[in-house]
């Protein structure tokens, strides 16, 4: 028997999928963001290629701005990876229900990733080396016994609430660093 108390990797990622299922959904549906409405999109089904559960949400706001998060909880990993993306549709759009028939593959594109930011990780202001030791982060932490896990998954539980419940000082960042690439409903640079 050993001194510290270990988790196997599929309970952690039972665990943090869990989380984000029973308080990171329901807050970011609160917001007004709903499942991703294009054919391709992934709602928390599990993967096999990336060992892992991946989410897709979005929301319009302004009728202009396409407003998406993708969360992803791989195995092997103590992370719930959220990150932000925000484009400006034309023609506009007034409901996501639109893009039903559209394949939404264009947004995993290398030209999507420079304005995608991960939160908690890369909306920071200051040196990395502060945020790094001292901000919290969408991680479960360190624990060497049972009690420990069970604190470490709270605290995870109540940081993934808090964030997606205030998702719009997220938005609000983007904006301060970048602008919003324009698209068409597929997903192509305009």
């Amino acid at each position: 028997m050993g001194l510290i108390y270990k988790v196997e990797d599929k309970e952690l990622l039972k665990t943090r999928n869990e989380i984000f299922k029973e308080v990171g959904i329901p807050a970011l549906m609160t917001n007004g963001f709903e499942p991703d409405s294009y054919k391709t999109s992934w709602h928390g089904e599990y993967d096999k290629s990336s060992r892992g559960y991946i989410y897709q949400f979005s929301r319009i706001s302004q009728e202009k701005y396409l407003e998406r998060i993708e969360i992803s909880i791989i195995s092997g990993e103590k992370w719930i990876k959220i990150f932000l993306n925000i484009f400006e549709i034309k023609p506009n759009l007034s409901s996501l229900s639109l893009l039903k028939d559209f394949d939404g593959l264009k947004f995993s594109g290398l030209a999507f990733r420079l304005t995608r930011i991960r939160l908690r990780s890369d909306d920071y202001k200051g040196p990395p080396i502060f945020y790094m030791l001292f901000l919290p982060e969408h991680k479960l932490g360190s624990f060497y016994t049972k009690r420990g896990y069970n604190k470490e998954a709270e605290k995870l539980r109540k940081l993934i609430k808090s964030d997606m419940e205030n998702v719009d000082g997220f938005i609000e960042r983007w904006h301060q660093l970048f602008f919003p690439v324009k698209i068409d409903w597929e997903g192509n640079l305009k």
